[in-house]
Protein backbone atom coordinates (compact mmCIF):
# COMPACT_ATOMS: atom_id res chain seq x y z
CA UNK A 1 0.00 0.00 0.00
CA UNK A 2 0.95 3.48 -0.54
CA UNK A 3 0.67 6.17 2.13
CA UNK A 4 -0.22 9.66 0.57
CA UNK A 5 -0.13 13.95 0.86
CA UNK A 6 -4.24 13.04 1.94
CA UNK A 7 -3.51 10.46 4.54
CA UNK A 8 -1.06 13.37 6.49
CA UNK A 9 -3.29 16.08 5.78
CA UNK A 10 -6.32 14.29 6.75
CA UNK A 11 -5.34 15.65 10.28
CA UNK A 12 -4.74 19.37 9.29
CA UNK A 13 -7.61 20.93 10.71
CA UNK A 14 -8.44 23.53 13.58
CA UNK A 15 -11.26 21.90 15.06
CA UNK A 16 -11.51 18.10 16.45
CA UNK A 17 -14.14 18.07 19.33
CA UNK A 18 -17.70 16.98 18.22
CA UNK A 19 -19.58 19.64 20.19
CA UNK A 20 -17.15 22.75 18.45
CA UNK A 21 -17.99 20.94 15.02
CA UNK A 22 -21.61 20.92 15.32
CA UNK A 23 -21.25 24.83 15.91
CA UNK A 24 -19.49 25.90 13.32
CA UNK A 25 -20.20 23.29 10.44
CA UNK A 26 -23.76 22.24 8.48
CA UNK A 27 -24.58 18.27 8.93
CA UNK A 28 -23.80 17.55 6.28
CA UNK A 29 -20.42 18.74 6.58
CA UNK A 30 -19.96 16.86 9.54
CA UNK A 31 -20.81 14.04 7.87
CA UNK A 32 -18.98 13.95 4.91
CA UNK A 33 -15.75 14.93 7.48
CA UNK A 34 -16.15 11.29 9.64
CA UNK A 35 -16.87 9.35 6.24
CA UNK A 36 -13.62 10.96 5.43
CA UNK A 37 -12.38 9.75 8.78
CA UNK A 38 -13.87 6.19 8.64
CA UNK A 39 -12.34 5.71 5.34
CA UNK A 40 -8.65 6.88 6.27
CA UNK A 41 -9.04 4.76 9.14
CA UNK A 42 -9.97 1.66 7.77
CA UNK A 43 -7.29 2.03 5.36
CA UNK A 44 -4.82 2.79 8.39
CA UNK A 45 -6.07 -0.23 9.84
CA UNK A 46 -5.16 -2.58 7.03
CA UNK A 47 -1.80 -0.90 6.37
CA UNK A 48 -1.48 -2.14 10.51
CA UNK A 49 -2.73 -5.81 9.86
CA UNK A 50 -0.30 -6.51 6.42
CA UNK A 51 2.26 -5.12 8.84
CA UNK A 52 1.60 -7.59 11.65
CA UNK A 53 1.34 -10.88 9.04
CA UNK A 54 4.73 -9.49 7.75
CA UNK A 55 6.40 -9.79 11.28
CA UNK A 56 8.40 -12.88 12.41
CA UNK A 57 5.80 -15.22 13.95
CA UNK A 58 8.54 -15.31 17.31
CA UNK A 59 7.54 -11.72 18.01
CA UNK A 60 3.91 -12.57 18.72
CA UNK A 61 2.18 -9.26 17.48
CA UNK A 62 -0.35 -10.53 15.09
CA UNK A 63 -2.78 -8.60 16.91
CA UNK A 64 -1.95 -4.86 17.09
CA UNK A 65 -3.84 -2.81 18.80
CA UNK A 66 -5.26 0.10 16.68
CA UNK A 67 -6.73 2.64 17.99
CA UNK A 68 -9.91 4.17 16.91
CA UNK A 69 -10.27 7.07 14.53
CA UNK A 70 -12.50 8.84 17.52
CA UNK A 71 -12.21 8.68 21.54
CA UNK A 72 -16.23 9.36 21.57
CA UNK A 73 -15.91 13.79 21.99
CA UNK A 74 -13.18 14.26 19.56
CA UNK A 75 -11.53 13.28 16.15
CA UNK A 76 -7.85 12.10 16.26
CA UNK A 77 -5.75 14.40 15.64
CA UNK A 78 -3.43 11.10 14.87
CA UNK A 79 -3.68 7.55 14.26
CA UNK A 80 -1.92 5.24 16.59
CA UNK A 81 -1.27 1.04 16.86
CA UNK A 82 0.75 -0.52 19.30
CA UNK A 83 2.60 -3.89 19.00
CA UNK A 84 3.52 -5.87 22.18
CA UNK A 85 3.80 -9.19 22.40
CA UNK A 86 1.46 -11.85 23.15
CA UNK A 87 2.82 -12.35 26.24
CA UNK A 88 3.63 -8.64 27.09
CA UNK A 89 0.54 -7.39 26.93
CA UNK A 90 0.63 -6.21 30.46
CA UNK A 91 4.05 -4.36 29.64
CA UNK A 92 4.28 -0.23 29.73
CA UNK A 93 6.90 -0.83 26.73
CA UNK A 94 6.04 -1.13 23.16
CA UNK A 95 6.93 -0.61 19.64
CA UNK A 96 4.35 1.63 17.85
CA UNK A 97 3.59 3.62 14.77
CA UNK A 98 2.25 6.78 14.13
CA UNK A 99 0.51 9.02 12.00
CA UNK A 100 0.07 12.72 12.25
CA UNK A 101 -0.92 15.69 10.20
CA UNK A 102 3.56 16.24 9.69
CA UNK A 103 4.88 12.97 9.85
CA UNK A 104 4.44 9.00 10.01
CA UNK A 105 6.94 7.46 13.02
CA UNK A 106 7.59 3.73 13.55
CA UNK A 107 9.15 3.98 17.12
CA UNK A 108 9.87 2.83 20.63
CA UNK A 109 7.44 4.18 23.40
CA UNK A 110 7.07 4.12 26.71
CA UNK A 111 2.92 4.31 27.11
CA UNK A 112 2.50 6.93 30.54
CA UNK A 113 -1.28 6.67 29.91
CA UNK A 114 -2.66 3.88 32.57
CA UNK A 115 0.95 3.34 33.47
CA UNK A 116 -0.15 1.92 36.87
CA UNK A 117 -1.86 -0.85 35.56
CA UNK A 118 0.71 -1.91 33.79
CA UNK A 119 4.32 -3.81 34.48
CA UNK A 120 7.84 -1.83 33.68
CA UNK A 121 9.11 1.16 35.38
CA UNK A 122 10.47 4.14 34.30
CA UNK A 123 13.95 3.62 35.15
CA UNK A 124 14.18 0.43 33.66
CA UNK A 125 12.98 2.21 30.05
CA UNK A 126 15.13 4.87 30.47
CA UNK A 127 18.64 2.35 30.76
CA UNK A 128 17.90 1.94 27.18
CA UNK A 129 19.83 5.35 26.40
CA UNK A 130 22.79 3.48 27.28
CA UNK A 131 22.63 0.87 24.48
CA UNK A 132 21.68 3.12 21.72
CA UNK A 133 25.12 3.79 20.51
CA UNK A 134 25.95 0.01 20.18
CA UNK A 135 22.55 -0.49 19.18
CA UNK A 136 22.96 1.66 15.95
CA UNK A 137 25.95 -0.32 14.68
CA UNK A 138 23.31 -2.73 13.69
CA UNK A 139 21.17 -0.39 11.55
CA UNK A 140 20.89 2.61 9.24
CA UNK A 141 20.34 5.11 11.67
CA UNK A 142 19.59 7.90 8.99
CA UNK A 143 16.34 8.47 9.12
CA UNK A 144 16.14 8.31 13.40
CA UNK A 145 15.15 10.70 15.63
CA UNK A 146 15.11 10.72 19.20
CA UNK A 147 13.08 13.19 21.72
CA UNK A 148 11.76 13.48 25.07
CA UNK A 149 8.26 12.09 25.86
CA UNK A 150 6.78 15.12 26.98
CA UNK A 151 7.81 17.20 23.67
CA UNK A 152 4.86 17.72 21.29
CA UNK A 153 4.61 15.17 18.95
CA UNK A 154 4.70 18.19 16.10
CA UNK A 155 7.36 19.67 17.48
CA UNK A 156 11.06 19.39 15.33
CA UNK A 157 12.68 15.81 16.88
CA UNK A 158 16.30 15.69 17.17
CA UNK A 159 18.07 13.29 14.77
CA UNK A 160 19.89 10.64 16.31
CA UNK A 161 23.18 10.63 14.37
CA UNK A 162 23.17 13.97 16.27
CA UNK A 163 22.19 12.82 19.50
CA UNK A 164 24.97 9.98 19.20
CA UNK A 165 27.88 12.38 18.60
CA UNK A 166 27.18 14.95 21.06
CA UNK A 167 27.25 14.66 24.85
CA UNK A 168 26.05 18.11 25.34
CA UNK A 169 22.29 16.91 23.33
CA UNK A 170 22.83 14.01 25.62
CA UNK A 171 22.29 16.15 28.49
CA UNK A 172 20.00 18.11 27.13
CA UNK A 173 17.72 15.11 26.25
CA UNK A 174 18.07 14.09 29.82
CA UNK A 175 16.71 17.21 31.32
CA UNK A 176 13.91 17.31 28.77
CA UNK A 177 12.94 13.89 30.12
CA UNK A 178 12.42 15.08 33.71
CA UNK A 179 10.27 12.20 35.31
CA UNK A 180 9.24 11.04 32.11
CA UNK A 181 10.92 8.95 29.32
CA UNK A 182 12.07 9.20 25.70
CA UNK A 183 11.07 8.01 22.25
CA UNK A 184 12.91 7.18 19.50
CA UNK A 185 12.21 5.82 16.25
CA UNK A 186 11.66 6.51 12.02
CA UNK A 187 10.27 9.44 10.85
CA UNK A 188 9.31 10.31 7.20
CA UNK A 189 7.96 13.95 6.83
CA UNK A 190 4.80 15.30 4.88
CA UNK A 191 4.85 15.68 2.01
CA UNK A 192 6.75 12.55 1.08
CA UNK A 193 4.71 9.34 -0.25
CA UNK A 194 5.82 6.06 1.12
CA UNK A 195 5.15 3.16 -1.43
CA UNK A 196 4.89 -0.60 0.43
CA UNK A 197 4.07 1.27 3.78
CA UNK A 198 3.84 -1.87 5.26
CA UNK A 199 7.18 -3.69 4.26
CA UNK A 200 8.87 -0.52 5.29
CA UNK A 201 7.05 -0.26 8.81
CA UNK A 202 7.73 -4.11 9.24
CA UNK A 203 11.41 -3.95 8.60
CA UNK A 204 11.29 -0.47 11.10
CA UNK A 205 9.89 -2.94 13.75
CA UNK A 206 12.37 -5.70 13.08
CA UNK A 207 15.26 -3.31 13.26
CA UNK A 208 13.95 -1.95 16.96
CA UNK A 209 12.74 -5.17 18.12
CA UNK A 210 16.53 -5.60 19.94
CA UNK A 211 15.46 -2.47 22.33
CA UNK A 212 12.28 -4.14 23.11
CA UNK A 213 13.39 -7.79 23.58
CA UNK A 214 15.99 -6.32 26.08
CA UNK A 215 12.98 -4.90 28.15
CA UNK A 216 11.53 -8.22 28.14
CA UNK A 217 14.47 -9.82 29.22
CA UNK A 218 14.75 -7.66 32.15
CA UNK A 219 10.91 -8.47 33.13
CA UNK A 220 11.92 -12.21 32.57
CA UNK A 221 15.01 -11.98 35.14
CA UNK A 222 12.68 -9.89 37.56
CA UNK A 223 10.32 -12.49 37.42
CA UNK A 224 12.63 -15.49 37.46
CA UNK A 225 14.22 -13.40 41.14
CA UNK A 226 11.30 -12.78 42.86
CA UNK A 227 9.80 -16.59 42.32
CA UNK A 228 13.18 -17.82 43.84
CA UNK A 229 12.88 -15.48 46.73
CA UNK A 230 9.02 -17.31 47.63
CA UNK A 231 11.00 -20.35 47.88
Amino acid sequence: MELGKSDYQLFDRPIYAFKQLKESHPTDKIEQIKKEYKEHWQKWKEIQLQTAALLPDMYGMSKPKIESWTNGWNLRSHFWSAYRSESRQDENACLAVLLNQKQYQIYLMYQHYKSEERYGSIAAYNQLLAILKEWSKTVDIKDYYIWPQPEHELDDHLALSDYLSDTKKQEELKKAMRDRTFQMGKLFFYPQEIEHVEQITAETLQELAPLYQKLGAEKFQYTTRNKQGEK
